[in-house]
């Protein structure tokens, strides 16, 4: 009997020291799917603020913040140090936030979107400044966004300590479908007590989190995809390809086995690594499992030979060797095409012809070459055509530039086309088909880019066919003036 005396006699002090006061639910077991949704650690918080956005969120929703609603002098500010109760990511206890008094006019309202979540659980630490904050936090809840209810909730009131002592409320929304996946929830804050109508005193929070389950959890995953086709260079490390996918996923396979060199990882799905193997152009079958299935993506990977960027002088003509008088033929200067079977002919009929002109022009000049000749064209220049025979065997990417202008009496206009089967001219795909040469001593160079044209590509029937024309085409006199004609390309 004299043992029981004590016992009774301290529970009796133990219940009085809980009267009227409310011991948050910080043991509320999450569940083990669970991931962190929203979080707000307010470290990069300073000054008063109006809305304070989560400082890692799962969710892309402009809704998500909190705010200080109501009437009155009330205000929402940062306060330092912080709390480390409830931080993650090893967060230090930087800043928090104060909902200063009077707060009996305004709510705190945490507005968190849960969709594509369930099981939902809120917690938060929290502590009061002074005996002048307010005593008693009331929470209550919404599913529309408007009409807020406390249904479901097991604590529903706080009592919250004098600061630094804090203490973490947790609020388990698990059993309530309606938060589940909802768009539209918010968590309200209320604040009541003597002091919470003073114009000093405020509440603290810090290290606000709400956790959930993926709705995704208990499905197959869905939504698989890389990026595709692939073409990789052998010995050159990859970009990573990285998978997208919706839901949960445990697990990556892949068939065939990739490239050799290559590797998927089985727990993230990320092919990396460095192909040491040449492989053909084929397609592979990632499969994305966990419990309840899978799904599947085919991404096509080749893997080829060191590509050649650099841009070649294929065939070029400086005119510096020219002899004198006319000239029937005119061969490139320089070729990477052997035997050199280039040349220039001024085709047609007429009395105009070709032959050099000095000086020339330093204008795309190549190899160091000077501005020693140039190529005239001579009127009657509109009953004939400079024709420019340049094989492209080999080549890709195959631009042409060359440096030109006309005497006074010279063809006012250019016109361009070419070849690819040796005898038919067209202008498909160029954008440069006509151009009106400046007069002597005005050099311009003129550009035209045929990358684009797949038949141009690896051609020995190429060439090119400048026509003249303008009222001055054909006179008896004046001439336009041509130096430094390349052609340049990519090795196939």
């Amino acid at each position: 009997m004299k043992k029981t005396i004590p016992f009774l006699l301290s529970m009796l002090c133990f219940l009085s020291c809980t009267v009227d006061r409310n011991i948050p639910d910080d043991s509320i077991i999450v569940d083990g799917n669970s991931v962190l949704v929203h979080y707000w650690n307010f470290n990069n918080v300073s000054g008063t603020v109006t809305s304070i956005a989560p400082d890692f969120s799962l969710l892309t929703s402009s809704a998500t913040q909190i705010t200080y609603e109501g009437s009155g002098a009330g205000y929402m500010d940062s306060f330092s140090p912080g709390y480390d109760s409830n931080a993650r990511n090893n967060d230090t206890a930087g800043n928090g936030i104060r909902a200063r008094n009077p707060s009996d006019t305004r709510s705190l309202i945490i507005s968190a979107p849960t969709t594509g979540y369930k099981k939902i659980v809120l917690k938060f630490a929290t502590a009061k400044s002074s005996a002048s904050g307010a005593g008693q936090q009331n929470y209550s809840y919404t599913v529309d966004g408007i009409n807020y209810s406390t249904t479901g909730l097991s604590v529903t009131t706080f009592n919250p300590e004098i600061d630094p002592t804090n203490s973490i409320v947790a609020l388990d929304f698990s059993a309530i479908d309606a938060v589940n996946d909802n768009p539209h929830f918010k968590f309200k804050i209320d604040f009541a007590g003597d002091t919470a109508s003073g114009t000093s005193g405020n509440n603290r929070f810090d290290n606000v989190t709400i956790e959930g389950v993926s709705l995704a959890l208990n499905a197959p995953p869905t939504n698989l995809s890389y990026t595709t086709p692939n073409n990789f260079t052998i010995n050159t490390a990859i970009t990573n390809l990285v998978p997208s996918v919706t839901g949960n996923v445990t697990s990556y396979s892949i068939s065939p086995a990739l490239p050799t060199g290559l590797v998927l990882n089985p727990s993230t799905g990320i092919i990396s690594g460095t192909p040491s193997a040449l492989s053909p152009s084929a397609n592979y079958t990632v499969t994305a499992s966990n419990t309840y299935g899978n799904t599947t993506f085919q991404i096509s990977i080749a893997v080829s030979a060191v590509v050649d960027t650099t841009l070649y002088l294929i065939h070029y003509w400086n005119f510096n060797s020219l002899p004198t008088g006319t000239l029937t033929s005119v061969s490139a200067d320089a070729s990477l095409i052997l035997p050199n079977t280039t040349s220039i002919i001024f085709n047609g009929t007429g009395a105009g012809y070709l032959d050099q002109v000095s000086p020339g022009s330093a204008l795309n000049a190549q190899n160091g070459a000077i501005d020693g000749l140039g190529l005239r064209v001579r009127n009657p220049s509109d009953t004939r055509s400079l024709i420019i025979a340049a094989s492209t065997a080999g080549y890709k990417n195959i631009v042409v530039k060359f440096a030109t202008e006309r005497t006074t009496s010279g063809a006012t206009i250019q016109n361009y086309s070419y070849t690819v089967d040796g005898t038919n001219y067209i202008t498909g795909g160029l954008a440069v088909t006509t151009y009106a040469p400046d007069v002597d001593p005005m050099y311009n160079v003129v550009t035209l880019d045929f990358s684009a044209i797949s038949a141009v590509v690896n051609n020995p029937n190429f060439k090119i066919k400048i026509d003249f024309a303008g009222p001055n085409a054909s006179g008896t006199s004046g001439n336009n003036r041509f130096d430094n004609i390349t052609f340049q390309g990519n090795v196939l």
